[in-house]
């Protein structure tokens, strides 16, 4: 367990380190671009790379079959893949000892529930304030005031609400109130306060990796940075928005800050003050970079999803090609059937079992073909039911998943010494291996 974590530690953080890089080449562009990435850099953390990898294994390639069993061997024996060194390592890995474990286990999860219940008592002091507040005349109907010691923010995931408190609107110019207003609804519009929860979720789970609280910086600054931008959008004056926010300042200096809500005064203040006095407005991100950022997305979600699959049906090809070779020199046991109902097949370590099979059933099975596709032949063919079982003494491959196409060599073999019969796949014969000819 703990190598996988490791493993999933040193992904998150390399993701951490391409999306650092990207968010240097668009510095120049808008902060909610910025702030997007970082919001993907903890939701990495979720979201393991081998669970992507997992799931394109589940959708993996199929694994193909040539015609004829020894020239599908044949090819099969050059092409057989290398084991992976993922796999290699996680088998010669040990864990370390269960008490060391569960000691790390309990200081996960003390830590984990205790910064937990810091973000639970943010949460729950937000959201009796909001019960609290009341609306107030003049202004829109998703602000409300509040006799609370708190700095403007904004409250609630669901039904969002600008909270402002009581003495605030008499301090400040219109002009002034209007932008601060217009900074906190311009949180609503951004969903930051899911997004923040999120970030909490991280950081609750993962509380032990300075990283995670570094993007949760990373996202306050730019998250406010662009909001500022939003304001500025909007056509408020520089100044009068700057000296708002002074104003806010000197009003709730002492102000309760550890609410669960992204509020007016969240991030580097100063380097907010003189970005929206000095600095020019960012510029679009334009066409090149847009698609480069949506191929990165396209690459880092689809890349997992694609490995898995190609992992998958690589391990299916060399499991194929080495149950092929244990069944071509396996000892084959041919019988009636004594029993009923559908034709059935089931491998374990060392034994293949085909049961209750007709020779149509099997020839279906073993050339992945309906049995209505496989012709000639008298009645004997779908009349006679057999038991068939293949014994080697070396283990067979994955044999919960056994291929029936592995079959095509014991098939063409009984079919050739017990009934002295050929297959014919599309007019060609298939010859039997042990046939000189």
């Amino acid at each position: 367990m703990i190598y996988a974590l490791l493993n999933h530690l040193w992904q998150s953080t390399l993701f951490c380190g391409c999306v650092w890089l990207i968010t240097l080449a668009l510095r120049g562009n808008g902060a909610g671009v910025r702030h997007g990435l970082w919001v993907a850099a903890a939701l990495k953390f979720l979201v393991p790379f081998s669970l992507l990898f997992s799931a394109g294994a589940l959708f993996g390639f199929a694994t193909p079959a040539d015609a004829g069993p020894p020239a599908f061997g044949v090819d099969m024996e050059v092409a057989a893949p290398v084991v992976s060194p993922a796999i290699s390592l996680r088998e010669a890995a040990r864990d370390p000892a269960p008490v060391l474990m569960i000691a790390l286990t309990f200081a996960w999860l003390a830590g984990a529930l205790l910064v937990a219940a810091r973000w639970l008592r943010a949460w729950r002091a937000a959201e009796s304030i909001t019960r609290a507040a009341r609306p107030a005349p003049d202004l829109p109907a998703d602000v409300r005031v509040t006799d609370a010691d708190i700095e403007p923010a904004v409250a609630r995931v669901i039904r969002p609400v600008v909270l402002l408190p009581a003495a605030l609107p008499g301090k400040l110019a219109p002009s002034q109130l209007s932008a601060v207003i217009a900074h906190e609804r311009a949180h609503i519009a951004r969903r930051d306060n899911l997004f923040s929860h999120l970030q909490c979720l991280v950081e609750s789970l993962f509380w032990f990796y300075p990283l995670v609280w570094w993007i949760g910086r990373r996202q306050v600054d730019e998250r406010e940075r662009a909001c500022d931008e939003q304001v500025l959008d909007e056509g408020h004056d520089e100044a009068a928005y700057a000296e708002g926010i002074l104003a806010v300042c000197r009003h709730s200096f002492a102000a309760n800050q550890s609410l669960a809500t992204a509020s007016a005064l969240s991030g580097d203040l100063s380097l907010r003050i003189r970005i929206i006095l000095g600095q020019s407005r960012p510029r679009a991100l334009g066409a090149l970079k847009a698609a480069a950022l949506s191929l990165a997305t396209i690459t880092v979600a689809a890349g997992p999803l694609a490995a898995g699959a190609v992992d998958d049906a690589a391990r299916r090809h060399a499991a194929f090609v080495k149950n092929e070779r244990l069944l071509d020199s396996a000892v084959i046991f041919v019988g009636p059937s004594h029993s009923s109902g559908d034709s059935e097949l089931s491998a374990d370590e060392h034994a293949v079992h085909v049961r209750n099979s007709t020779v149509r059933e099997l020839v279906a099975a073993a050339y992945d073909v309906r049995p209505s596709n496989v012709s000639g032949g008298d009645d004997w063919l779908d009349s006679r039911r057999y038991e068939i079982r293949a014994e080697s003494p070396a283990a067979f491959a994955d044999p919960e998943r056994l291929d029936p196409r592995v079959l095509r060599g014991v098939v063409s073999k009984l079919l050739a010494s017990r009934f002295d019969l050929l297959i014919s796949v599309n007019g060609t014969v298939v010859p039997n291996a042990d046939d000189p000819r």
